[in-house]
């Protein structure tokens, strides 16, 4: 499966009037009562619907985005055949497309202060903990945020349809190759083919992706470079 993973460092980008936003979105950025929210988020909001006009050849104010039951959104635009998913931490924001699947992505600023020993007790499994017990210096953190960007990403894929514990969606080979492993919610039901990537690609920062299938080839791409 294809992914083209697009990153936005938002103070580096020009200021966004919000003339491409929906009545919706622009709803939901004047409930921002701190300004620079509010600016951040009608610049996330723009910057993805100029890369829908990209991908789709309709103009950004066109694009209708609507959410599924379980809080995913999606492109409503009729034969807009494209998945897509955003993360964002600090100033920086990673924008996920597919036109084959679903994704889900994550991007977490690496924070060295991080209680990864009492936050990992809530969270995971006692593998991972484990691991991050046993981890020295650095190699604790980024046990951490491995497993935590890759679950993450995996909790956007699905949308808020989590329905088990977040310790029960399994990391394995965490720091190498890491693949997830979901619990089945039935006898009947089949295991979830599911492949995820951490990648380091931003200093300072952890990215996750996981997608449905058992491919996953990722493009990098720095939007307005």
């Amino acid at each position: 499966m294809k992914v083209d993973l697009w990153l936005a460092k938002l103070d580096e980008l020009p200021e966004e009037s919000g003339k491409d936003l929906s009545s919706e979105e622009l709803d939901r950025a004047d409930r921002f009562l701190r300004p620079h929210i509010k600016t951040r988020f009608i610049k996330r909001r723009s910057i993805l619907r100029k890369l829908f006009s990209e991908y789709l050849s309709i103009k950004p104010k066109e694009i209708v985005i609507n959410q599924s039951k379980l809080g995913k959104p999606y492109v409503a635009n009729p034969g807009a055949e494209i998945y897509f998913n955003i993360s964002h931490s600090r100033d920086y924001v990673i924008y996920g497309f597919s036109p084959e699947a679903e994704l889900g992505v994550d991007i977490e600023y690496l924070d060295p202060e991080i209680e990864a020993e009492l936050i990992s007790t809530h969270f995971f499994s006692s593998e991972e903990i484990s691991l991050i017990k046993n981890s020295k210096g650095n190699r604790r953190s980024e046990a951490f945020f491995r497993l935590w960007c890759i679950k993450e990403a995996y909790i956007k894929l699905v949308g808020k349809g989590l329905t088990f514990p977040l310790d029960q969606v399994l990391v394995k080979d965490t720091m190498n190759q890491p693949r997830l492993e979901i619990p089945s919610t039935s006898p009947e039901h089949q295991q979830e083919v599911l492949t995820s990537i951490y990648s380091d690609w931003v200093k300072d920062f952890g990215i996750g992706v996981v997608v449905e299938g058992n491919k996953l080839e990722v493009e990098y791409k720095v939007y307005g470079s």
